[in-house]
């Protein structure tokens, strides 16, 4: 245990590098893209004295290396900052639609697995077969497709022609059924293609074999010993897809003026209100040490191998 409790405090501090590997970047990137964000949003009639007096209000006149290290302090102390454009503090900007990108992601994340799982599973099973191959090419097809398309097209069959769901924003329960189906039906064909993969390599194994040999039933085989072993990458996989996801769902939201973080990024993005932009990454960018983390502890907790192996590189 103290093994595992160590290889997560390196893990952390590796985090913690990452992130201000990442937001030192975002930095340098944002001051190279072409035009002036308080320019932006100022009037062509504001005198340019009026202009430099924003610039050195928001700390725009300082050299970038100076820039980073006084947001760093400030994001130390709790404080992401206030938005060039609207006034508001970043954090609350953050806060109020957070929990809408989060619950996107990971209720497409939820779906994703609740289907792609047990089509692995059979998928594996017959291997080779008219339903194993109709399965593999049905996920493949939705992969292949667009997001932002497969979400105009959703939205016409069902927004347009049957008109049975809302098609933009949030106003119920309803509303969250066709970003979800856009976000979870191209994930599918990842997490399907892991677990028959993982499954057909369980099912080689000599433990299985043993099992039959002992007279177990078919089902009670592949759930005890294929299924529980196979899952163990699979589940490491749901909190490593978690970040992706959140990052992939800029577009989708957007296309459904849904009221998560990534309408605000793009917007933000456009009108160069760095504070902002800077904020949602630095959130992004913890969430995904936090899942890298969450990924190894569950894989170690699974598997008894990891613990070796994490042992050993410890030592």
């Amino acid at each position: 245990m103290n093994d595992i409790i160590e290889y997560i405090f390196k893990r952390l501090l590796a985090g913690i590098l990452v992130i201000f590997a990442v937001t030192a970047l975002l930095f340098a990137i944002m001051q190279l893209m072409p035009g002036d964000a308080i320019e932006l949003v100022s009037s062509p009639r504001v005198p340019a004295e009026k202009i430099e007096e924003l610039r050195a209000l928001w700390g725009l006149d300082k050299p970038v290396l100076v820039q980073y290290f006084y947001w760093l302090s400030r994001i130390i102390q709790g404080d992401f900052g206030t938005s060039i454009v609207s006034g508001q503090k970043v954090l609350l900007l953050i806060k109020e639609r957070l929990p809408y990108t989060l619950m996107l992601t990971g209720g497409a994340l939820i779906i994703q697995y609740i289907i792609a799982i047990p089509l692995g599973l059979i998928a594996a099973y017959k291997k080779d077969s008219v339903l194993d191959r109709s399965i593999v090419a049905f996920t493949i097809g939705f992969w292949s497709i667009p997001p932002f398309w497969l979400g105009i097209l959703l939205m016409i069959i069902f927004g347009v022609w049957l008109k049975v769901l809302p098609i933009s924003g949030f106003s119920g329960i309803k509303s969250i059924i066709l970003p979800l189906m856009t976000m979870a039906l191209p994930g599918l064909a990842g997490v399907l293609r892991l677990t028959r993969s993982e499954v057909l390599e369980v099912l080689r194994e000599r433990y299985v074999e043993t099992a039959y040999a002992k007279g177990m039933k078919r089902n009670s085989v592949l759930i005890k010993h294929v299924l529980r072993n196979a899952l163990i990458p699979v589940t490491v996989m749901f909190f490593l897809n978690l970040p992706w996801t959140i990052g992939g769902s800029v577009v989708i939201e957007t296309v459904f003026a849904w009221p998560g973080v990534g309408p605000l990024l793009w917007k933000s993005i456009s009108s160069q209100d760095f504070p902002v932009v800077q904020g949602i990454i630095f959130i992004i960018a913890i969430l995904t040490v936090i899942s890298n983390i969450l990924g190894d502890i569950f894989s170690s907790f699974l598997d008894p191998r990891v613990r070796q192996e994490l042992k050993g590189e410890i030592v």
